[in-house]
């Protein structure tokens, strides 16, 4: 009998005192239980916390409260898509719990004002895409990778209030061939904070390493930045098909000079001189970005090769 009881003691004692981690999101502890992560199987709005703390990899979609999210303090890989509208355009999505996170990939979150990354020591790649054509859902003015040292790779698309990107970490003499990529209707200024704003200017090591795309980069270290004016006319261009199978037209009323392709990531997989059609049938399916540049200025466009 005293062993039974001492036993029946212990297990109640291990059922008080495990851990748990509050999802009152649906969408995200469904998520959980689809990926057999969430042991309980039961949408309850609760996880065990053991069951999540060493994860590395989260793909969610279509959540729009994001508590728990700190408890998944092993992650390294974060992919947030299609977050749904809350009648707030100030939200902050904040990550600083997630020490562990290398890559971070946001597409479409509306509403979304501010990401903070700080103290994110870890983290190499930030990709942040608006999903929706003349749509604007995110209210992005600035982000902010001065607490990220190890940063090497930045992307983002259609983002209409960006207007500053913060690189001042310290960091900077270490940071060989870092990437920007913005894509938008056309290339706009951007306020780039830099450890050395003159060497970034003047384009001497290791600012000459990196490579942007999109942007006219107004690099400073101190004080406000004041945005050029808009270097380029943007063009009036339409891509047809789109979606597109093998070959795809320009109709604009400019004369093209060249065109080119480019992968989500900002890769450049291809080149052409102004034609009648754009084959591109040799290419896997997804999203390119397309660059039509002429006398009158430049334009980007997204296809979707099917």
């Amino acid at each position: 009998m005293k062993i039974y009881i001492n036993l029946l003691s212990l297990f109640f004692c291990i059922g008080i005192t495990a851990q748990t981690t509050s999802i009152p999101d649906q969408n995200f502890e469904q998520y959980l239980i689809n990926q057999s992560i969430d042991s309980d199987g039961v949408i309850n709005g609760q996880v065990l916390t053991s069951d999540i703390n060493t994860l590395l990899s989260l793909q969610l979609q279509w959540v729009g409260n994001f508590t728990g999210l700190e408890d998944f303090t092993a992650l390294e890989i974060l992919e947030i898509s299609d977050v749904p509208f809350q009648n707030n355009n100030n939200i902050t999505l904040d990550l600083t719990a997630n020490t562990n996170l290398k890559i971070l990939e946001i597409w479409t979150y509306e509403g979304l004002k501010k990401i903070d990354l700080t103290g994110l020591v870890n983290l190499e790649e930030l990709m942040v895409m608006e999903g929706q054509n003349d749509v604007e859902t995110m209210f992005i003015e600035e982000i902010d990778l001065s607490t990220n040292p190890n940063i090497t790779y930045l992307s983002t698309g259609y983002l209409q209030h960006l207007e500053q990107i913060n690189l001042q970490n310290g960091n900077n003499i270490n940071m060989l061939n870092m990437e920007i990529s913005v894509y938008n209707t056309s290339a706009r200024p951007i306020c780039i904070k830099v450890d050395d704003a003159t060497a970034a200017t003047n384009n001497n090591a290791p600012y000459n390493s990196w490579t942007l795309y999109g942007i006219t980069p107004n690099f400073y270290e101190q004080g406000a930045c004041t945005l050029k004016v808009d270097p380029l006319n943007k063009l009036e261009i339409a891509l047809y098909p789109n979606p597109v199978q093998n070959s795809f037209q320009i109709k604009t009323s400019e004369k093209v000079d060249e065109v080119s392709l480019f992968s989500v990531t900002g890769k450049k997989i291809a080149h052409f001189s102004s034609q009648q059609d754009y084959d591109i049938s040799n290419l896997p399916v997804g999203l390119y970005f397309v660059k039509i540049q002429s006398a009158e200025g430049e334009s980007v466009q997204r296809i979707v090769k099917r």
